[in-house]
């Protein structure tokens, strides 16, 4: 079969001595120049590729980007336009599913919610006294080996605000009470040397114990001197105790001078508030350069007071 006759033009338009067998891919063009022989006259084949029409090189194109490879006796099937265009928008759809495909599963491998989860929480919240203070801590942990880069801690209290209100707005008689529900409010966490900071950086290599200094300024704690509940009932502190024999201290979680609330106004004031201490870590995957985020939050209930937690590292 050949390209073209020595007239002014062949089957793809070409002179005696040149002929361009266009191969087309997507997006691109390349030119395949075969040259003539001295006489004029084009090689039935070139470089043994079987390709004599521009059907045939946009068969050749299509099958070489899509690696097909079909087995059939005529794989240009007849130099018949149906099956092209079919083969072409098969080739097309297979490239938009896998490209979709392959982008899915990468992000389903690197979401940082799924790392996140190997970071474990204290199941509750310990609130005891160190010092005459008291001090509310949490144990958090990590299972994986993989280090967490820069992880941080942070620690916010949501809870009602109550304020009392007059009816004449200048300091009469206490009209009723006023409540904003649920204000977040941040801990202040003990960092290095045990000075207070809004976040702390730990080492999530072992497991960490946060604590949380509850002094005047903490939100976990009754304001005084009084503080009132839903119902408008003033709260404050306990008279000191007296009598024969007293030294003011009293039992564990009470304090006989009343600078200190005792357990039971503490958690009377913690379910009246509604509660609810919102604990976040975050760093970065060393892996995969994902952000993470792991939450957890512990309500009245799971707090437990006058506890330690167990030792879980031993040398």
């Amino acid at each position: 079969v050949e390209l073209g006759g020595t007239g002014g033009g062949g089957a793809l338009g070409g002179s005696p001595a040149s002929v361009e067998s266009e191969v087309v891919g997507p997006g691109s063009t390349s030119r395949l120049l075969s040259a003539g022989t001295s006489d004029g006259e084009v090689p039935p084949e070139f470089c043994g590729m079987d390709i004599n029409n521009h059907m045939e090189a946009l068969y050749f194109s299509l099958s070489t980007m899509a690696t097909i490879g079909y087995g059939t006796s005529d794989y240009y099937f007849g130099e018949c336009w149906t099956p092209f265009l079919l083969v072409l928008l098969q080739v097309f759809s297979a490239i938009v599913f896998s490209s979709l495909a392959v982008g899915l599963i990468f992000q389903r491998m690197s979401r940082g919610q799924k790392r996140a989860r190997t970071i474990v929480f204290s199941d509750c919240a310990v609130v005891r006294r160190v010092g005459g203070v008291w001090h509310l801590m949490f144990r958090l942990a990590e299972l994986r080996r993989g280090h967490i880069i820069g992880a941080r801690v942070r620690a916010f209290l949501v809870r009602h605000e109550r304020c009392p209100v007059d009816d004449d707005g200048g300091g009469g008689a206490r009209g009723g009470m006023e409540t904003a529900h649920y204000v977040s409010r941040q801990l202040a966490l003990a960092g290095d040397g045990g000075a207070a900071e809004s976040e702390r950086g730990i080492l999530m290599g072992l497991p960490q114990v946060v604590v949380h200094r509850m002094d005047g300024s903490s939100p976990l704690l009754p304001g005084r001197p009084v503080w009132y509940d839903g119902r408008g009932v003033p709260h404050g502190p306990q008279p000191p105790a007296s009598g024969p024999g007293s030294d003011g201290g009293g039992p564990p979680g009470r304090d006989g001078d009343g600078s200190q609330p005792t357990q039971e106004e503490i958690a009377m004031f913690l379910a009246d508030r509604c509660a609810e201490l919102v604990v976040f870590v975050e760093g970065t995957c060393e892996n995969t350069g994902m952000a993470l985020q792991s939450r957890h939050s512990y309500r009245i209930e799971d707090v437990a007071f006058h506890r330690t937690f167990e030792p879980c590292v031993f040398p």
